[in-house]
């Protein structure tokens, strides 16, 4: 059965005549980071909300590791959740110190156990206790705060912490800065993370599970990957971002993402394909014979096993046994070639035996990140038959 440390079974929430969530069954799994996502008005924040009882449900029930919530202690409950709003809602009267150990002071712990845990917590966040513990709120920066917001959701030890759009007000260098810390805490943490955005990039980024909402209702829930793959309908397909889906890069063809490459003919010697290898900067040549059909390959294992004797040809030394693709493969059905291959990239070779260019580990990446570039952005160009046989500055580098 699955271990789930929030559940919703049947939870309705109405204001009036509006109803802000209707009949949500969901269940969070425990120790993973989830996100609810989706337009505002969706009901992602109410139903964060009624997780620690800010807002009470209308009808149904929230179970919270296995315990109906309306049998709890709204207090208790509260100071057994974390909580991260985007207002921070630090004390100004308080130090840093006062701010992280309300919690516990509330519960009644020593006060020596606070002056450690306070030390703690300022490493996990990555602020020096020395310099920040006796220090105020607005003696900080916006995304100090926010780590102090942090480390005091953490101050109690709660296995379940809400995070309601915490960093959104944060500037994008900071907010990057504290997903990325997010991410490590939970990776060392483990705990059960509830997290409100309304950024489908951040919650890309940072979940092991994304709930995405509309009028109330759950849409889709799944893993990032789920999503992106295999977005259930129209709504999830906009919401994600319709060009992840258009320019799906592992859907694209060879020929889209491919290189140009650097070429030799097979009479050609060995200190003569070094040269080239320098010039070009690469460690990898395809072979070729003069009408442009390809041959084989030769690289650093090949050459530096025959570069003493000096009658050795290209042709002599090349290996055959390079595996080719064609320019209508799809990416994602040589990935696991690619991957395998020694060189750092594969000939792509036309029917008639001609070679078309080189799909490299590089190129594949450069594609990956195309879905997330503007329109304006320069993107990977195709190569015909002229700039394989002369050679250009960027091609194929065998990794």
């Amino acid at each position: 059965m699955t271990d789930f440390a929030v559940e919703f079974r049947q939870v309705t929430k109405r204001y009036g005549s509006s109803t802000a969530v209707k009949k949500l069954d969901l269940g969070l799994t425990s120790g993973r980071m989830t996100t609810l996502i989706g337009p505002s008005g969706c009901g992602k924040t109410t139903t964060l909300k009624m997780i620690n009882r800010l807002i009470e449900p209308s009808t149904g029930t929230i179970l919270v590791e296995g315990r109906d919530t309306n049998e709890v202690d709204s207090v208790e409950l509260r100071r057994n959740i974390g909580y991260v709003i985007q207002q921070i809602g630090l004390f100004p009267h308080m130090t840093i110190e006062e701010n992280i150990a309300l919690v516990p002071r509330l519960r009644r712990g020593r006060t020596r156990d606070f002056v450690r845990r306070t030390e703690e917590l300022l490493d996990l966040v990555g602020l020096d206790p020395a310099q920040f513990r006796h220090r105020y709120p607005n003696e900080l920066s916006g995304g100090q705060q926010q780590r102090i917001g942090v480390a005091r959701a953490l101050a109690a030890e709660p296995s379940i912490i809400l995070m309601d759009e915490p960093f959104s007000a944060l500037d994008p260098i900071s907010r990057e800065q504290l997903q990325d810390e997010l991410v490590k805490l939970q990776d060392s943490l483990h705990k059960t993370i509830i997290f409100v955005t309304h950024d489908m990039d951040e919650a890309l980024k940072i979940a092991d599970e994304i709930v995405l909402m509309k009028d109330g209702e759950v849409v889709q829930h799944g893993t990032p990957e789920d999503l992106l793959r295999h977005p259930h309908n129209d709504f999830v397909r906009e919401f994600v971002g319709v060009k992840r889906f258009e320019q799906a890069p592992f859907m694209q063809q060879v020929k889209d993402v491919m290189n140009p490459a650097v070429t030799v003919l097979p009479k050609q010697g060995l200190a003569q394909a070094v040269h080239l290898m320098r010039r070009r900067k690469v460690n990898g040549l395809i072979v070729t014979d003069q009408s442009g059909k390809y041959l084989g390959v030769v690289g650093a294992p090949e050459i530096y096993e025959h570069y003493g004797n000096e009658q050795a040809k290209v042709v002599d030394v090349m290996s055959r046994t390079v595996p080719s693709v064609t320019e209508e493969d799809t990416v994602s059905s040589v990935l696991s070639t690619l991957h395998e291959s020694d060189r750092g990239f594969l000939p792509v070779v036309r029917p008639d035996g001609r070679l078309a260019g080189a799909v490299t580990r590089a190129s594949v990446i450069d594609a990956l990140s195309k879905p997330y570039r503007n329109d304006d952005d320069d993107v990977t160009p195709t190569v015909d038959a002229t700039s394989v046989e002369q050679g250009t500055s960027e091609e194929v580098a065998a990794e």
